[in-house]
């Protein structure tokens, strides 16, 4: 078990590439004393580890603190509408072993959980390891926090109501986290990539549905029945094609990747090339969809800005991957319609890790909310 304080030291470590006893000082508050103490019974206990010194002159050189990578290892599953992906990773999130699976190969089956777990097993087994030190499940749909179930996946009847913590930590004996995953992908970016040190930021994620994750004065936004951040769910055209969710003309059904090529297709009369072939081209339809689709997610965002005054927004995904003008024109359709004051010193900047931001979102889930379980 660890007090308040060791959490918080090992906190600021884990969050770091590398820090100094005196940079914790600054950042933790505690005393040298202190620090001095903490740090001497997290390297006894093999959490941390130190490694190289710094400085320069012949004053005393300052030892770089950082994770001991052994320590844990931790299991993080995205459950999206289209990819179940998996990864293993050790204290300090570098990746030991990723999976992709197609979700359709456990929707088709009557027992979609002990599907799943099979995957699983076979999953560490060839990872060379049968037990982990906590789960973390991010998942692309509604969930109940208290209940810890799953309540619905838009297109993927069997995931309705499925109480996926208990099933697994009943498996594999250790603590098992679920979270939305538009709030793990901010996760991801606040406690491992570059929000470290933001308080307000907006995680926008894009490829075959919209997820989004928003900061707000430090803390993650959840809203009163912890669906809030549905930027998917924003109506971007009132005239549109019916949504999974019941609604109308939603956001999901205007920029993600089905919906891209099936607009580039009907602009160009059925074209045989795809839409990333034709962009590569510069052909004037593709780059007319990829465009308005910038404005749509732009306007959307807009939206946002002036709800809660983000300091940054990351946008990541494979939409903006591979149609860079995408994320050009987000930007410039944001900078033009959100309130001016809104947009004084703020940054439009890319996710971290890309397309892996839900796997890095279900690790550090795992990982801080197993930290923090360890309080006495």
């Amino acid at each position: 078990m660890l007090s308040t304080s060791e959490i918080l030291v090992l906190t600021e470590i884990q969050k770091s590439e590398g820090i100094s006893r005196k940079a914790l000082a600054e950042k933790t508050g505690l005393s040298q004393a202190s620090l001095t103490k903490i740090t001497h019974k997290l390297v006894a206990e093999s959490y941390i580890t130190e490694g190289e010194r710094i400085g320069s002159g012949l004053g005393r050189k300052e030892v770089l603190l950082t994770p001991n990578p052994d320590k844990f290892k931790f299991l993080g599953i995205d459950i999206g509408g289209y990819r179940l992906r998996l990864a293993l990773a050790n204290y300090r999130y570098e990746l030991i072993r990723v999976e992709e699976y197609l979700i359709g190969e456990l929707e088709d089956k009557e027992d979609v959980l002990g599907e799943l777990i099979g995957k699983l097993q076979s999953f560490l087994e060839a990872a060379g390891t049968t037990s982990v030190d906590a789960i973390g499940v991010s998942v692309t749909g509604i969930i109940d926090i208290g209940r810890r179930t799953i309540l619905n996946i838009p297109n993927l009847d069997r995931w309705n109501h499925v109480n996926i913590v208990e099933a697994l930590s009943n498996r594999f004996a250790c603590p098992v986290y679920l979270e939305e995953s538009g709030r793990t992908m901010a996760y991801a970016e606040k406690l491992a990539g570059k929000a470290k040190d933001a308080a307000d930021f907006i995680v926008v994620h894009v490829a075959y549905g919209v997820v989004a994750g928003i900061y707000t004065s430090g803390e993650p936004l959840r809203g009163a029945g912890n669906v809030g951040g549905l930027l998917g769910h924003i109506t971007a055209d009132e005239k549109g094609i019916r949504c999974r969710c019941g609604n109308y003309g939603c956001l999901e059904n205007v920029v993600t990747f089905p919906m891209l090529e099936g607009e580039f297709r009907r602009r160009s009369g059925g074209s045989s090339a795809s839409l990333a072939e034709a962009y590569g081209i510069n052909d004037k339809d593709a780059l007319d969809v990829c465009i308005g689709a910038g404005k749509s997610i732009g306007i959307a965002l807009s939206n946002v800005v002036n709800l809660f005054n983000p300091e940054t927004i990351y946008l990541g995904g494979p939409v903006f991957e591979r149609f860079p003008i995408v994320f050009e024109e987000v930007r410039r359709t944001v900078l033009l319609r959100a309130n001016r004051f809104a947009t004084v010193g703020m940054t439009l900047d890319k996710t971290t890790f890309g397309d892996r931001q839900g796997l890095l979102g279900a690790l550090t889930l795992a990982g801080t909310s197993y930290i923090s379980s360890m309080e006495k």
